[in-house]
């Protein structure tokens, strides 16, 4: 693994920080999806990164390009919510398209999803069971040219949003994994009831619940084939829990800058807070944790661009990313104290809450640790 850029991708990164600086940075923090901002990224090239294996198409960029490429988006400004929907269209939604689509699919949905047209959201969270694929209640029953969809999903990120959704469902009467079917259901179909959901933090994200009732959808709109459910899935959550947080490092590496920049403004009686090891450390360690993570999440999209399957990698990676933002988050609040509460010292409150939503983004923290627990190596290290 190479720690340095082609001039390629280094121009690709900068290019997507001068973008966020210039479109991105000043704008309001509104619930829903800030479509202004989404077509400009469209216009910019970001959604067409991801389309690594639609037949007869090319990728534009790896995994690693674009994890970094959303990295520099939130240095320079980009908002958590409007990061978040972008990454979840992109790394939920439309990595597993591209990777399982067939040619008529393609035909139908490749240039929207590409050019941002479409906006993609990927439906498996249920109120009851969770992520959890065993207790997923949600069915497809065979009917005369398809199948219809009965079942709640909730947490869907860009719900409200949505022209596309991949929806997770059980084929009735088919227990275990071998039951479990994706499939592709425009959001204008019949049955489909989409409501949004409140949140702390996030607003931007478009966060909702997606009620499927008899919805009907073709043979056709099966991605890959029933039965492998499961590992569009997989491939799903490789792609965000390595990459959906790429943008909150950014973005927390920037409330640092800032934070830093307060501090030594400030004065007390001896001169500027930032001259207190009590606060400059918090700031270190805080900085560390952000580099430590990043250095795991580059690693896990790496394995992506090699043709790795590494569950356990991605999980690694969310984990480190999520708690260190949300880490990074809580010190900024600390150290503006009520100037930042107040606002007057950024939105480190604001930042806080949309940190804390990476906690459980893609699975919980717990889920994390426990499929890596179930890796942990038995005799050489990894």
């Amino acid at each position: 693994m190479r720690f340095d850029w082609p001039p390629e991708t280094r121009e690709r990164i900068a290019a997507a920080r001068r973008f966020a600086e210039a479109t991105l940075r000043s704008r309001r923090r509104e619930p829903g999806l800030d479509r202004a901002a989404w077509r400009a990224a469209a216009e910019f090239g970001l959604f067409g990164q991801a389309m690594c294996a639609l037949p007869g198409g090319a990728r534009s960029a790896s995994a690693l390009d674009s994890a970094a490429c959303f990295e520099a988006l939130g240095r320079g400004g980009g908002d958590r919510g409007l990061l978040f929907a972008m990454a979840a269209h992109l790394f939920g939604c439309v990595a597993p398209f591209a990777t399982y689509a067939t040619d008529a699919q393609a035909a139908a949905w490749e240039a929207k999803l590409r050019d941002g047209r479409a906006v993609g959201a990927l439906a498996v969270t249920e109120p009851d069971g969770g992520s959890t694929l065993e207790r997923m209640r949600s069915e497809a029953v065979p009917v005369a040219g398809g199948y219809r969809i009965s079942g709640e999903k909730t947490l869907v990120a860009n719900a409200t949003a949505a022209d596309l959704f991949i929806v997770l469902a059980r084929k009735s009467g088919v227990a275990g994994a071998l039951g479990l079917g994706a499939f592709i259901v425009p959001a204008a179909s019949n049955g489909v009831f989409v409501a949004p959901l409140a949140a702390s933090g996030l607003p931007g994200a478009a966060l909702g619940t997606v009620t499927f009732d008899g919805c009907f959808v073709p043979d056709a709109a099966v991605l890959g084939r029933v039965g492998a459910g499961l590992r569009v899935f997989a491939t799903a959550m490789q792609w965000e829990r390595s990459c959906l947080l790429a943008g909150f490092l950014g973005a927390a590496e920037r409330d640092l800058a800032a934070c830093r920049a307060w501090l030594a403004e400030r004065q007390d009686g001896g001169g500027p807070l930032l001259r207190h090891q009590a606060l400059s450390h918090r700031l270190a360690r805080a900085a560390l944790a952000l580099d430590s993570a990043r250095l795991v999440l580059y690693r896990a999209a790496w394995l992506i661009d090699q043709g790795q399957t590494d569950r356990a990698a991605a999980a690694m990676a969310k984990l480190a990313a999520s708690e260190a933002v949300a880490a990074a988050a809580e010190d900024v609040v600390r150290l503006t104290a009520g100037a930042g509460w107040r606002g007057a010292a950024g939105e480190p409150a604001a930042a806080l809450s949309d940190a804390l939503g990476a906690l459980f983004a893609s699975g919980s923290n717990e889920m994390m640790l426990e499929l890596l627990a179930r890796h942990l190596p038995e005799g050489d290290a990894r």
